[in-house]
């Protein structure tokens, strides 16, 4: 139900480069307030804008100007849009994911050139958490682009597929047909995000003189990613895979005794525990490890030398230590009796040269798996499972049409439903207020245009959201009533909600008191923990996302992102401030992104703005990336921990995702007094109960006007079984 994004276009320039954030009084009095009427034409022409960053300040004053005067008498509206009936809209890939063998793709180009890469991609968020091999594939793989003056190299408002980096030449950008006066050259790069995903040009840009440019497309660079990324996890595996367990417990000389890792652990959980590892770099003569400290940590090398030292009075001291052994072979390990207990440590291990190690916590460790001890003993903790279980047990079912076949047949002109009251628009259609004529009974009819799937190649994107959907059956999600279709539109018939989008309520109140979002927050949960033993990933999560019934309760909608997830998967798809870092990089992903997008939702309720909210998506996702996040002191310390504990940046160790599921946050103290068994009975007052008067009720949502036709599409006819 959530709307598209809406972008006002300003066709004036508002301020120079140099200037303050001037009002708009301000720019009435020092420009056209006649004092220089020359100044106006000097001030339209932008020419004191020299730079890419001049540029960017610019645009962010634009911004905020349009923002003050387009606002709503100066609220902050969340997520930063300025229009009140446009909530922020999903992005998503639509391009061909990443799949089968990797070729490696080298490009020729001068040392100079190549420095210049290396340092662009250095710099920038998207490349800089690539690893060693990764930059060297990426910077082989840029392909060299030439054009004459005055072409263009971008178009604003085509879709983008590629990332440049200015060899020679001078390139100008133009909003419009207004040229905003930033000249790029040599050593500058543009169009980022086109490495992401598939989204409109920002703004166009022309040569102005003959231009050498050097690019890689977005299928190359997530290609790249994916392979190193998945070859980094087979070697990270094969490591843990030989860790020998022998030496951490007596043997019982069982037949059957596991004396590995790897044959304690599943292929699932050696690759969970992988992503786990955190890279750490030591340099020569620095102690690793010290004789005689407590340890937490576990270390397997995978470069460099160690050498092990021992001495007699257990301190540690190099003066008198006796060097037993050394470790230069990558994958070998030491420390590994930290992931049993905390562990006084025998011997000291010392860098010889420059050393990268893996390291792990036991406390990641035991938070991931439970306790080794009982993985060593076989004992086998179903509780995890058990809780989601018995929390994604199956509820009364919402009441259904019984007879599908009273939809058939519905089109334009006539047909079974009647009303046209439109609830929300998303980009290929929008949700109606509609009554079925001969039950009479009140439904949300989700009209999605057929051509438009078309066009986009989302036929299979369309028919996997009803497949979700059947599979679901919860009393916070909504219910699925049904599918048909006709020449012009697919139907979904859904559960009516009457009453609006979450989003709609926080924007109105500015922000919740805690014990308002854990109401909203248990809600979620407990959906999450159903639609997770389904093996499904929501992908959606965000207060638009989420609508009131008319008693107050909310249930999750829109599952068009939602997915059948096994393993990994690699589609980027979500909303830009609650994108996890696992999407944004292409590592990968499974439900831990409903985890995160759960800590983001939370801090969003309590603060009335997402953590790392900013103007520019760019600067979203290096928030993101860093964890670049202030937690305001009115947090309680429960909640505080809880959300840094749901933002964790390494998936494997963020809480949800480890031993446990969603029990484990719902075992979290900001969690502990809340009644999830009254919830789910429905005998708690919630914190909001909409105002509505009748079946047919639409005040709690905003007014839009009356969509245009859809043309036929004969060409896509989906069966519904």
């Amino acid at each position: 139900m959530a709307p598209s994004t809406f972008r006002p276009v300003l066709l004036l320039r508002i301020m120079g480069s140099g200037a303050s954030a001037l009002s708009r009084d301000d720019i009435r009095s020092q420009i056209y307030g006649g004092v220089d009427p020359g100044a106006v034409t000097g001030w339209l022409s932008a020419e004191d804008v020299t730079d890419l960053q001049a540029a960017k300040e610019e645009l962010k004053r634009l911004r905020k100007l349009a923002h003050s005067q387009l606002g709503d008498g100066g609220t902050v509206l969340i997520g930063g849009t300025t229009d009140k009936k446009k909530a922020r809209a999903a992005v998503m890939d639509r391009g061909q994911v990443a799949t089968g063998k990797y070729e490696e793709k080298v490009v020729e180009k001068p040392d100079a050139v190549r420095n210049v890469l290396v340092s662009i991609i250095n710099q920038n968020v998207l490349f800089r958490h690539c690893k060693k091999e990764e930059k060297k594939a990426i910077v082989d793989a840029f392909d060299l682009v030439e054009f004459e003056a005055d072409q263009e190299v971008i178009r604003q408002g085509d879709q983008g597929d590629n990332f440049y980096v200015i060899e020679s030449g001078r390139l100008d950008v133009y909003l419009g047909e207004l040229k905003v006066g930033s000249q790029l050259s040599d050593g500058t790069s543009f169009g980022e995000l086109a490495l992401m995903y598939n989204t409109p040009r920002a703004a166009t840009i022309k040569s102005s003189t003959a231009c050498k440019l050097w690019f890689i497309d977005r299928m190359t660079f997530r290609t790249i990613v994916t392979h190193f990324s998945a070859k980094r996890t087979k070697r990270y595996c094969e490591f843990l895979s030989a860790v020998n367990l022998k030496n951490l417990r007596p043997s019982t000389g069982a037949v059957d005794e596991k004396s590995t890792l790897g044959q304690c652990l599943s292929k699932e959980q050696l690759e969970h525990l992988a992503g786990a590892l955190e890279e750490e770099v030591f340099t020569n003569g620095e102690f690793i490890i010290r004789q005689g400290s407590a340890g937490d940590y576990f270390y397997i090398l995978e470069e460099g030398e160690v050498d092990v030292h021992v001495t007699p009075d257990g301190k540690g001291d190099l003066s008198v230590a006796t060097r037993v052994a050394t470790l230069k072979t990558p994958g070998e390990y030491f420390g590994e009796k930290a992931l049993l207990s905390e562990d006084t440590r025998q011997a000291s291990c010392v860098a010889v040269n420059l050393v990268k190690c893996l390291t792990l916590a036991r406390e990641d460790f035991v938070m991931m798996l439970g306790k080794l001890d009982d993985l060593l003993s076989g004992v086998k903790d179903d509780a995890g499972a058990a809780s989601e279980e018995a929390t994604a047990a199956d509820h009364p079912a919402q009441e259904v049409i019984q007879d599908l076949s009273e939809l058939k047949g519905h089109d334009q002109e006539g047909g079974r439903f009647s009303g046209e009251r439109i609830l929300g628009c998303g980009a290929f259609g929008r949700v109606k207020l509609v009554s079925h004529l001969q039950t009479q009974k009140t439904y949300a009819l989700k009209v999605q245009s057929k051509q438009a799937i078309v066009d986009n190649s989302l036929q299979d994107h369309i028919l996997n959201e009803r497949l979700i959907l059947l599979q679901l059956n919860h009393p916070f999600i909504l219910s699925f009533h049904g599918a048909f279709k006709d020449d012009r539109n697919i139907y979904f018939v859904l559960e009516l909600l009457l009453g609006g989008e979450l989003f709609t309520h926080l924007r109105q109140k500015g922000h919740f008191a805690e014990s308002e979002a854990k109401f909203y927050g248990a809600q979620v949960l407990t959906a999450f923990s159903h639609i997770h033993s389904k093996k499904i990933a929501y992908r959606d999560l965000k207060p638009e996302n989420l609508v009131l019934n008319k008693q107050g309760y909310i249930k999750i909608v829109d599952f068009g992102l939602a997915k059948v997830v096994d393993g990994k998967t690699w589609t980027l798809c979500g909303t830009p401030d609650y994108l996890a870092p696992e999407i944004i990089l292409n590592e990968g992903h499974d439900k831990a992104v409903d985890y995160w997008a759960l800590g983001v939702l939370i801090f969003e309720m309590v603060n009335g703005m997402p953590p790392f909210y900013a103007e520019d998506p760019m600067e979203v996702y290096e928030k993101i990336l860093s964890a670049t996040m202030t937690i305001p002191t009115h947090f309680s310390k429960n909640l505080s921990d809880l959300v840094r504990k749901l933002l964790k940046i390494y998936q494997s160790k963020r809480l949800g995702n480890g031993k446990g599921g969603c029990m484990a946050i719902q075992k979290h103290k900001w969690f502990s007094s809340f009644d999830f068994d009254g919830l789910l009975q429905f005998n708690l007052t919630p914190p909001i109960v909409p105002k509505v008067d009748h079946d047919q009720d639409g005040q709690n949502f905003d007014s839009y006007e009356e969509d245009t036709l859809s043309p036929p599409c004969p060409e896509w006819e989906p069966e519904f079984e």
